[in-house]
């Protein structure tokens, strides 16, 4: 049953292929798509990209995120292999950053998954090995890579409850990608257990931590610049609440908030860049006094109560700014992004009750005391509590930066195991 999802699945790709070229064109992030020819030829698999190592080991993940966390384990990884590294990726945006990395020798945007492209794929480039970071196990690329020996290992494997429960769906196609995996290493117990459930052969599976959690830092990047624009916005004694990777649902319930507490500062850092002129829309109708990060110069805009973070890899240094930070996509259905991105920095959490991509840490904040889970009617109740008692908000803090420690040593873990069971 197994092999016929999967063969129904190659015989339906044309219409996905066409829809794919289709997306390109009307995607609302096209502008963050230049080139059709180059794209299409690396999606398609037409030819092999010029520059690519050959037997190389090779890691693919989603996006920036994915790649990022990624880095000090590909490193690792080359040093026990002594082999070139090939990073796949599904977004330009992920593309690039693996580009600029020092450990990668060639970064190619991942083949759509049918099963003639990727063959092609590990024709043109004979692969040794293929490290899947997280979630996306594509069906054609795990039974491809199998039935061309080449071993697969997932790396910090993510399998939220919601996923599943969809997997129980095409249970089939499932227990035979999960088969054919060499090893799985991952972010909890709980994770674990449920690859094993879902048709993962039990010693191959290890609950090794998440390793983007390694990445935390109680130094992020451009502090000074944001302390500078705090300085600006003659902020520096004041309450900020800063809110980071919001969705439009959040930046409505955050402007609505904002009006009800004009004593309080807020700072919005958009999960999606490319919304940014809809946000300022919305804050120009609100009639709120705002400034955009990047038209800042020497005089914002006068008696600023919130804030636009409108460029890349300001976020960690605005929470160090803030008095207390909430986290986007957790009132959006989204599943919550990185909450302790804010707690390593020693600021208590606000949280929507949609965190199922992490469940773990924020069960962990809420029970010891550095996180509060708020709602769309309670977002207020909660936060004025903290404004209130400002050394609530320092305690809570104190209590966040615990947990988030507690969290790393993940990547020393997933060393360990891939060569002990994956070498």
């Amino acid at each position: 049953m197994g092999y016929f999802l999967l063969i129904l699945i190659n015989l339906l790709f044309p219409i996905a292929g066409l829809g794919f070229l289709l997306y390109f064109f009307i995607s609302p992030r096209r502008n963050l798509l230049k080139n059709l020819k180059a794209e299409v030829r690396e999606r398609f698999t037409w030819s092999a990209i010029k520059g690519t190592p050959k037997n190389a080991l090779w890691i693919h993940a989603a996006s920036v995120g994915e790649i990022k966390s990624v880095l000090v384990v590909a490193e690792k990884l080359k040093e026990i292999y002594k082999k070139p590294l090939i990073i796949t990726t599904t977004t330009q945006a992920g593309r690039q950053v693996a580009l600029k990395s020092k450990v990668c020798d060639k970064a190619l945007l991942m083949p759509l998954d049918f099963y003639f492209f990727i063959k092609r794929f590990l024709k043109f480039y004979n692969p040794s090995k293929l490290f899947i970071v997280e979630s996306d196990l594509w069906p054609n690329l795990i039974v491809a890579c199998s039935n061309n020996n080449v071993p697969v290992c997932v790396i910090n494997g993510r399998l939220s409850q919601r996923s599943f429960k969809r997997y129980k769906l095409i249970s089939p196609l499932i227990k035979l990608i999960l088969r054919k995996i060499n090893l799985i290493c991952a972010q909890t117990q709980d994770i674990a257990q449920r690859y094993i459930a879902s048709g993962a052969s039990e010693e191959k599976v290890f609950n090794t931590g998440n390793i983007k959690y390694d990445m935390l830092t109680q130094t992020p990047a451009n502090q000074e610049e944001a302390k500078e624009i705090i300085k600006k916005l003659y902020w520096q004694n004041a309450f900020v609440l800063t809110c980071g990777s919001t969705h439009a649902e959040e930046e409505d319930l955050i402007i609505k908030t904002a009006k009800k507490l004009s004593q309080v500062k807020f700072i919005i850092a958009p999960r999606h860049l490319e919304r940014k002129n809809a946000i300022i829309e919305n804050l120009k109708k609100s009639n709120l006094s705002f400034s955009v990060f990047s038209k800042i110069k020497e005089s914002p805009e006068s008696e600023t109560q919130i804030l636009l973070v409108d460029t890349m890899g300001m976020l960690g240094a605005f929470y160090t700014t803030g008095t207390l930070a909430f986290i986007g996509g957790t009132i959006s259905k989204k599943g919550g992004h990185n909450f302790l991105e804010a707690a390593i920095l020693g600021k208590a959490i606000l949280s929507g009750p949609y965190f199922y991509n992490t469940p773990e840490v924020a069960t962990k904040l809420f029970a010891e005391g550095g996180g509060v889970k708020v709602g769309k009617t309670t977002f207020l109740t909660q936060l004025k509590k903290f404004v209130n008692n400002t050394s609530l908000a320092k305690q809570a803090g104190a209590k966040a930066q615990e947990v988030a420690l507690s969290f790393k040593g993940a990547t020393d873990k997933t060393i360990s195991i891939i060569k002990e069971y994956g070498k």
